[in-house]
């Protein structure tokens, strides 16, 4: 066994939720680095690295997990197991998570109530959708295989592209001060005749 993935284990052990906290923030925050990469390779001028959306990233919460039977159970009470997991994963934390992803990153970003509902009507269709091709198959290989000490860290990796995806999704919002009305209840706009 490696050196780093030895101390990684050890520490997994001794202070689980500190270990598989600091290692989804971490990986999360590279998953949003690595969508900048991309976006600064994509456009003609290059921008230096925001800090603030990696760091918006690693503080996002990871999915919940589950325990499992062991291995020795019966074939057909072991994937049942799976598939309850793999279900409760997608239909309740996915939906919850995503739109709790998009809802945080505007609150962060400083803007209101009224863009978080209009990036959610514009992002969060396609991103759940995009989430449906990916996390099935992801968590049931990790439900099924990943003993449960490596199930975060197994996809907190996975998520550093996810990641990617939804920061740069995210970023794919138009500038939503310049397209909605300005939110403040001391500003009236009349409207012209």
């Amino acid at each position: 066994m490696p050196g780093p993935f030895r101390v990684w284990t050890s520490l997994a052990v001794r202070r689980p939720i500190l270990t598989l906290a600091v290692t989804n923030g971490v990986l999360g925050g590279a998953g949003d680095l690595l969508a900048q990469s991309i976006e600064n390779r994509t456009e003609s001028t290059s921008t230096p690295f925001c800090w603030i959306p990696g760091a918006q990233s690693a503080l996002s919460p990871g999915a919940p997990y589950f325990p499992l039977p062991a291995l020795d159970t019966s074939k057909t009470l072991f994937a049942s197991a799976v598939a309850k997991r793999v279900a409760a994963d997608q239909l309740v934390y996915a939906p919850l998570g995503i739109a709790g992803f998009f809802i945080a990153m505007n609150a962060m970003e400083g803007h209101g109530w009224r863009s978080a509902k209009h990036r959610l009507g514009e992002l969060y269709r396609p991103t759940l959708f995009a989430n449906y091709a990916v996390w099935p198959a992801v968590q049931a290989i990790n439900f099924a295989f990943i003993p449960t000490i490596y199930r975060v860290p197994f996809c907190s990796a996975i998520s550093i592209f996810w990641n990617a995806f939804i920061s740069w999704t995210n970023a794919q919002s138009p500038a939503l001060g310049a397209k909605l009305p300005l939110e403040s209840p001391h500003i009236r706009v009349k409207p012209a005749h």
